[in-house]
């Protein structure tokens, strides 16, 4: 009878170290939800991305307002809705540094005023780009 027993409490511990290792095997390969994916913080640097400044160059427009870029690094803005047209617009000078544009206007007073926007696109044909506040501007090449 004891062997028995003793056979019986052999069998039931082989049998649950059985379990215990189906149980391991099949959770290992299991991919854990919980666990977020690590992602470095480079990805969501925006001042890491380079735009080429050559694409800039040209006439934009976003609605009534129209922004001229030229190669020597000026340009001029304008508001038809204000009825202002170009020879009448605000001249700036500006820059492309990693993803920011960079205006800077000359006031009549003395002094320059920087006014600096994040890029989202720039390609051959759309720019988009927003300033500190969240506002956004899109505009399409048209010359």
């Amino acid at each position: 009878m004891k062997k028995k027993i003793i056979l019986i409490i052999i069998g039931i511990i082989l049998l649950a170290g059985l379990v215990i290792a189906a149980i391991y095997l099949v959770r290992k390969d299991k991919v854990k939800y919980y666990e977020p994916e690590k992602i470095d913080a480079e990805v969501f640097n925006e001042e890491e991305s380079e735009y080429d400044s050559d694409l800039m160059i040209g006439l934009w427009q976003d609605s009534t307002v129209y922004y001229r870029y030229n190669d020597d690094f000026t340009g001029v803005t304008w508001d038809v809705a204000d009825d202002v047209y170009e020879n009448e617009g605000v001249s700036f000078t500006w820059e492309i540094s990693g993803s920011l544009i960079i205006h800077f206007y000359k006031m009549e007073i003395g002094g320059v005023v920087p006014k600096m926007h994040t890029i989202s696109v720039l390609d051959l044909q759309h720019l988009s780009y927003h300033d500190e506040y969240g506002v956004e501007y899109d505009f399409v090449k048209i010359e």
